[in-house]
């Protein structure tokens, strides 16, 4: 189960749903809410960290530091991770209001290699001149103790070669089997850390980084599983926001099957979309006298019954799959590039769909992995219950295929990763208040597949003290998709603390 991360350099500024097991597709649910007595107990037996800038490996601009927190925050005094951090400056120090923290979102996405990538995409705002842009690699993640499951690219290769949408007896057998092996290796290889890597703790490194940045309050810009986060820590801390814009927002209150439907249903909305806009002439692949559904169709059976060959690998229904999804994340860049992939598939090339699918799953030019996939699924796994009985997952997947022919099976799967995980569930669906925080402004996008537009009406409800800012378009987040409106309402709000008007909408550009 999993959402999305923020991409800045590669698809746009698209942002991609982040990989469990057979890519994942499932948002992380909640944590539970934290008793106060004790996060009292936790800032008063940790002592802050001091954070010791320096220059990040190959990138001048962007600093970097180490935050040591506890492993168990239950035993403050006991074993610590050292979460790793990055910062640029702001570029005015006279005008200089406090640190921004930004989270692409995933989780699994590296907020570390996102802060130089962010501020070049803000480049020439008041956002850059004003503050100093901080991230972190939640715990799990990139540079903070990451998690890692398996031994090799090949195995994460023939993981990801298994059919995410098995509609076969043998399939599903081939998918639980696979499942299994996956999570028997993570327990294996990361051991104790997978208990402590749930956004609850995560919640708990944001505040002791907020006071080792000297904040007293913070600022924050989430995406995608970033505004689950940030509603969290809100909810946590109330008193320590100051200006928190939650982009392409979650629910929490949502069980992982309701979850399901809405991506299943929201991406085979986008497909739709996309579609349509080929009937008008703007795909190669659709032949003479084809409709575009049908010319879909056609390259798709294809590759189920027979994986095409790309030079040494395989595009089977896994990796091929997983591309549209990628695609479909921007209207603006996305969909041109689907249409370029498709019409090389057409021809009996496989190089389009596979290199998207190797931007979603982040793997590298030499073949090896990064870790996202597996701290994906040891924070989303920790989050929310999932079914335990396989069959639970084909019940679901019966029930959405006729609502989402092509993204139903594979939504209702996404989350059988978490089906044979090998430590407790902690978190629960339930709602956050944040009670006493300064405003909280919330954007949603009307046809985001990834995260719904209700869910962002539905967070914005839930909070004592928010704003819902509505972008009317494609597409999932908005604030670096290019609106103008967006960017201007959100960025003054960060800056003057006031947000747009109640029932603001920002139309498509």
């Amino acid at each position: 189960m999993t959402l999305g991360s923020v991409r800045i350099r590669r698809i746009a500024s698209s942002t991609c749903l982040r990989v469990g097991l057979a890519i994942a597709l499932m948002l992380s649910a909640s944590v539970a809410h934290a008793n106060a007595a004790h996060r009292v107990r936790v800032r008063a037996a940790v002592a802050a960290s001091v954070l010791r800038w320096s220059r990040c490996a190959g990138d001048r601009t962007v600093q970097c530091a180490r935050l040591v927190v506890p492993a168990d925050y239950k035993k403050p005094n006991g074993s610590t991770i050292s979460v790793a951090v990055a910062r640029v400056p702001a570029l005015d120090p006279k005008q200089r209001i406090g640190s921004l923290l930004v989270n692409p979102g995933g989780p699994g996405a590296s907020g570390v290699s996102f802060t130089g990538q962010f501020a070049a995409a803000i480049q020439g705002s008041d956002l850059r001149s004003r503050f100093d842009i901080v991230s972190f690699d939640p715990r799990g993640v990139g540079g903070t103790t990451p998690v890692r499951c398996l031994r090799s690219g090949k195995d994460y290769d023939r993981l990801y070669a298994v059919d995410p949408s098995p509609d076969t007896p043998a399939k599903i057998n081939t998918l639980v089997n696979e499942t299994k092996s996956y999570d028997a290796a993570c327990q294996s290889n990361a051991g104790d850390l997978l208990r402590h890597v749930s956004t609850a703790d995560v919640v708990q490194d944001m505040d002791r980084l907020r006071s080792a940045l000297g904040e007293e309050q913070i600022s924050y810009l989430g995406f995608s599983y970033g505004t689950y986060l940030g509603a969290k820590y809100a909810d946590a801390f109330p008193s320590r926001v100051r200006a928190f814009v939650l982009d392409g927002a979650l629910d929490p209150t949502l069980s992982a099957d309701e979850r399901a439907r809405g991506q299943g249903i929201g991406f085979e909305n986008a497909l739709t979309q996309f579609l349509r806009d080929c009937a008008n002439g703007a795909c190669g692949f659709v032949r003479t006298g084809e409709q575009p559904l049908a010319a879909y169709d056609r390259m798709f059976n294809a590759i189920e019954t027979t994986p095409m060959r790309v030079g040494d690998r395989l595009l089977g229904p896994g990796e091929a799959a997983t591309g549209v999804l990628a695609a479909l994340y921007n209207k603006q860049i996305g969909w041109p590039t689907l249409r370029g992939a498709l019409t090389r598939l057409d021809k009996g090339d496989g190089r389009g769909l596979l290199a998207l699918f190797d931007l979603y799953a982040d793997r590298q030019a030499n073949g090896s992995y990064l870790n996202t996939a597996d701290a994906n699924a040891a924070t989303n796994c920790t989050d929310v219950a999932s079914p335990r009985d396989p069959a639970a997952f084909e019940q679901l997947a019966k029930e959405l295929e006729t609502k989402a022919p092509h993204f139903g099976r594979f939504a209702a799967y996404s989350g059988i990763v978490c089906a044979f995980w090998p430590v407790p569930v902690t978190g629960s669906a339930a709602p956050v208040k944040a009670t006493g925080s300064a405003p909280i402004l919330v954007i949603g996008t009307t046809s985001d597949p990834a995260t719904p537009y209700p869910w962002a009406q539905s967070l914005a409800k839930q909070l004592q003290n928010s704003v819902l800012l509505t972008h009317e378009g494609e597409g999932h987040t908005a604030f670096l998709t290019g609106n103008a409106c967006i960017r201007r309402a959100a960025e003054r709000y960060l800056i003057e603390r006031t947000p747009p008007a109640v029932g603001t909408r920002c139309k498509a550009e």
